[in-house]
């Protein structure tokens, strides 16, 4: 490895929460190796594409990426694309893309020293038995002062119709407590404040291991580590939060109350055709009990539209949902029909039409956001200082408990000062359709 160290590499993460932790671990493997991150590709000896391969969207963004760099690649440059763009097409990406050097799936990932060494035969690395980063490797986070994306598992024990990860990220890995508790206390030591877990189902988290921990011991556990003063647990399967969950999540003061509930959707035979356990009473039930148990709870969901078996009465009752559960935050997104999944066989409304659903639900949750973002004016309130704002120097930005990164808008700080990933109290003094403003206060 010596005649690779003092080179420089440029990476391009893709994709979701859990891809930015592997690109984060990917570009500390370098840098512990000698290696120097690199801002200009044409500067780099080594391209660096971590791909997301989730829905069609984002294949095309990877693959765009990657013919990108490859147009641009002068002699002595590398080219890697890796991630589950790499795990969903394999060796087909090997033959379309000869401008690509290297390919390596996500449960090699943890090897990528040795494939830059050593390339693999048939320029791609597939993964026999797949790998999982833990806390031994080293990690450069990219998140900016004060918090961090925490992964506790990869893969997926769940078959949802829709859904492309269980063939791409294979089945559930959980890391053990005490690897993810040691990793956490090291990320503490280095000034996190808040740690937002991620898994592609955190409920399962456990299952596979030994003992068998669940994700109420590890939210018990991680709450004992010093100098950590948020939690935040993202993406809890509602078919599998249970009432002890609820209320462990309401009892530990580190832990947030936020619950973040991918619904999909409410209609009995929408969620029969995605394969999906509760029903849409069921569903209700579940926010409902979250508001008992969980006081001021902040709820989070995304839902599905356009679903084989969404006709105009499920969309309906879709959006009447909608109106009544008044959820705090809501991602929509419109059925994209998937290669080798069980939905892309069922007949779908048009894509024109389910982009007009989509568009229909957005903006009943913007004034139903706007309108409880309204309420929080003059409150005081806990603040995650975040430092200058990325598009403006002249204003501070953060972050209340009840926003998570990068999905849930943002507070703009119009007064005061306090130091960057600093947890400091505020009051808000305006609101908007996402957004709030506030002051800091001394």
């Amino acid at each position: 490895m010596a005649a690779l160290k003092n080179q420089r590499f440029h990476i391009v993460n893709l994709g979701c929460a859990k891809n930015l932790v592997e690109g984060e671990h990917l570009a500390g493997l370098l840098q512990a190796a000698g290696w120097t991150p690199e801002p200009d590709p044409a500067a780099a000896q080594l391209l660096l594409v971590n791909t997301c391969g989730f829905i069609e969207p984002a294949v095309n963004e990877a693959l765009d990426a990657a013919l990108e760099l490859g147009l641009t690649k002068q002699p002595g440059q590398t080219l890697a694309v890796v991630g589950c763009l790499v795990g969903r097409y394999g060796k087909k990406l090997a033959l379309n893309l000869p401008e690509v050097d290297i390919f390596i799936a996500p449960g090699e990932l943890n090897r990528l020293l040795e494939h830059l060494a050593s390339p693999p035969a048939g320029r791609i690395a597939m993964a026999s038995p797949r790998g999982i980063f833990g806390a031994e490797h080293p990690r450069a986070l990219s998140t900016g002062p004060g918090w961090a994306y925490l992964r506790v598992a990869d893969g997926c024990p769940h078959h949802c119709a829709f859904c492309t990860i269980p063939a791409i990220r294979g089945r559930l890995r959980s890391r053990p407590l005490a690897d993810v508790k040691a990793e956490a206390q090291r990320l503490a030591a280095a000034g996190v404040r808040e740690l937002n877990l991620v898994a592609q189902d955190l409920t399962c988290y456990g299952q596979d291991l030994p003992d068998r921990p669940d994700l109420a011991a590890l939210l018990q556990a991680l709450a004992q580590v010093e100098g950590v003063a948020w939690l935040r647990a993202l993406y809890l399967h509602p078919d599998f939060v249970d009432e002890a969950l609820i209320r462990v999540m309401a009892a530990l003061p580190k832990v947030l109350p936020y619950f973040d509930l991918p619904l999909q959707h409410v209609a009995d035979p929408v969620l029969r055709a995605m394969r999906r356990q509760r029903s849409g009473a069921e569903l209700r039930a579940l926010i409902n009990k979250v508001r008992e148990l969980a006081p001021g709870a902040v709820l989070r969901s995304t839902l599905l539209v356009g679903h084989p078996g969404e006709g105009p009465a499920e969309f309906a009752e879709l959006m009447e949902f909608v109106r009544e559960a008044r959820l705090d935050h809501l991602g929509v997104f419109a059925f994209s029909p998937e290669p080798g999944t069980r939905s892309a066989r069922l007949p779908a409304p048009p894509a024109e039409e389910a982009q007009e659903r989509r568009e229909r639900i957005m903006a009943r949750q913007q004034a139903l956001s706007r309108e409880t973002l309204a309420g929080l004016v003059g409150r005081e309130l806990p603040i995650l200082v975040l430092g200058p704002h990325p598009e403006s120097e002249l204003l501070w930005w953060g972050r209340l408990e009840r926003q998570a990164p990068e999905v849930d808008g943002q507070v703009i700080i119009t007064e005061g000062a306090a130091a960057p990933g600093a947890v400091a109290t505020c009051r808000i003094t305006a609101s908007h359709d996402y957004d709030l403003e506030a002051a800091l206060l001394p």
